[in-house]
């Protein structure tokens, strides 16, 4: 079936940059930093980069903090948004939105909406080359000062129909619920942005009802979701999208013993869109094709329902209307 599964078109709605450099990359980068900026003699950024099989979401967070150091330039961040769309599109996925947060990428003097256009630069080649469309999420940090959320959502309005397509909130979990941001999603939600946020990845099954009260139109993970049964069934009549990633929950959420034990079939047994997504293909070590087949295997999904994943994705898609409609009839054509 991965044959098959690598052939389907595809839908990819949660990536992140950072965490989904080629490992030829990461070393090319490494080697590249100026003198003052080098990792320690000794030190294989690839290695520090491949989280464990298991652990907490602050373990896995720290492998960021060596693809941020390697994304300080404009040229980088370019190349790794087409690549990125390169990688996808091997593997026929059709539409991928890329979320990074930008402000993270200023430590070496540049400035935000540089930051921003380097990455659509390199998504727009992309784009220009390969049958793939895209669209790229701003994300801000839970753990950050409002007034940075406020200046992400800044930078996402003003980026809005120039290929920024959404707005997302994202995390350790514990300490930082998504409230404490209220003002930069108001801000968004006033300029027509989308809304997208991290909930209920590794804890905290409360931030998802937060994330619906703040008017969130997917859900970043839920994988917690099924311990909040009110806030559960809000989701199944709201028809919620949940992104799913599979094998970065299984890598993060102390519950999930092995990808059948994912909520991920009691989700789709109610009802409830499914997108299913890399989250991060280097730390994760994984592609999308990878995430069909286990889930596939894990819950004996037929190709309707395999192909229903894909089509409600789409719908979750923060694309416009005829994008969809376009994509929808790629996946019909080769069903």
């Amino acid at each position: 079936m991965e044959t098959q599964l690598r052939r389907l078109p595809k839908v990819e709605i949660h990536v992140h940059l950072d965490g989904s450099l080629r490992p030829a990359t990461v070393k090319e980068l490494a080697k590249r930093l100026p003198r003052e900026r080098r990792f320690p003699r000794g030190f294989d950024p690839v290695q520090a980069v491949i989280v464990p099989e298991r652990g907490t979401l602050e373990q896995y967070l720290e492998a960021f903090e060596v693809t941020v150091a390697l994304l300080q330039e404009e040229s980088a961040l370019e190349r790794v948004a087409r690549e990125i769309c390169e990688d996808a599109a091997a593997e026929n996925v059709i539409y991928i939105e890329i979320r990074f947060a930008p402000l993270l990428h200023t430590e070496e003097g540049l400035k935000p909406r540089d930051v921003v256009t380097a990455v659509l630069r390199g998504m727009r080649e992309a784009e220009d080359d390969l049958p793939i469309r895209t669209g790229l999420i701003l994300t801000a940090l839970k753990q950050e000062p409002t007034e940075r959320s406020m200046e992400v959502a800044q930078l996402a309005a003003q980026f809005a129909g120039k290929g920024v397509v959404g707005f997302d909130l994202a995390g350790p979990e514990r300490l930082n619920p998504p409230l404490l941001h209220r003002a930069a999603v108001d801000f968004v939600h006033a300029a027509g942005v989308h809304l997208t946020i991290h909930a209920g990845e590794a804890c905290c099954p409360e931030q998802i009802r937060e994330a619906l009260d703040m008017g969130a139109e997917r859900i970043g993970h839920g994988v917690h979701l099924f311990q909040d049964p009110p806030t559960e069934t809000r989701v199944v009549e709201l028809g919620i999208p949940l992104e799913v990633c599979p094998t970065s929950n299984l890598q993060t959420s102390p519950f999930i013993e092995d990808y059948k034990s994912h909520p991920v079939g009691r989700y789709l047994e109610l009802g409830i869109p499914i997108s299913l997504n890399t989250d991060n293909r280097l730390m994760s070590q994984v592609d999308l094709t990878n995430e069909y087949e286990r889930i596939a295997d894990a819950f004996s999904l037929g190709e309707q329902a395999v192909g229903k994943i894909v089509l409600d994705s789409i719908d979750a898609a923060f694309c416009p209307e005829e994008v969809k409609e376009t994509l929808r009839e790629q996946v019909r054509s080769q069903a």
